[in-house]
């Protein structure tokens, strides 16, 4: 039986390829992994500093900015907000807005009990959505107003003491590896974080007011 090494040599070729391409996702996946953790550190790192560097109100948008960011950074995502429930309105107000739709949503408002954010506020869990399309609390609606192409995203219950108070929903990373559970996790934990954050700012600014 003759052996015909061309084809063998193109099968190891195949294997070599296929081992170079699983190598290169483990070493992403890797390498998010690290970059959430060095971004979780400085969440912590956040909390504590505010009794030094929150001076009142007037700082709040800085601050909710800077924790989304913190959020986006922790998964290496360009898009997200963060949301949070007006009561009396019966809203959700974008109140920080990252990425292409910054302009547009910024201080748009939506009913707190329809869509994707309202059913997470109304269950209090996570959703890890791949693909938004097979979703029917999707909505189209900002992606036709600004030519936006949203594949998949998660959004994640805010909690500020013991109290759903928004949400923060990001979509799309940087790279072509979907959002998967360990992502999930991460915006899971930096959300909390983000959370017991604004937990700190709202005791702050009491003790401001009691003070003045």
């Amino acid at each position: 039986m003759s052996i015909d090494r061309r084809n063998i040599i193109q099968i190891l070729r195949d294997e070599n390829d296929l081992l170079r391409a699983r190598n290169k996702q483990v070493s992403a996946k890797l390498a998010r992994q690290q970059q959430a953790f060095r971004v979780l550190t400085r969440l912590c790192d956040k909390t504590r500093d505010l009794a030094e560097t929150y001076t009142g109100p007037s700082d709040l948008s800085d601050v909710l900015r800077e924790l989304l960011e913190m959020v986006l950074h922790a998964c290496d995502i360009e898009n997200g907000s963060l949301m949070l429930i007006d009561e009396q309105a019966g809203e959700l107000e974008f109140v920080a807005v990252i990425g292409e739709s910054r302009e547009y949503l910024r201080h748009h408002r939506l009913d707190v009990r329809k869509g994707i954010a309202g059913s997470v506020v109304e269950s209090g869990e996570p959703l890890l959505i791949t693909d938004v399309r097979a979703s029917r609390q999707w909505s189209r609606v900002v992606d036709e107003r600004l030519n936006f192409h949203t594949q998949s995203l998660m959004c994640v219950p805010l909690i500020v003491g013991d109290q759903i108070t928004g949400v923060i929903e990001v979509s799309n990373g940087t790279t072509d590896i979907p959002f998967d559970e360990n992502d999930l996790n991460v915006v899971r934990v930096a959300t909390r974080l983000v959370g017991l954050a604004l937990e700190r700012v709202e005791q702050l600014t009491s003790a401001m007011q009691e003070k003045s």
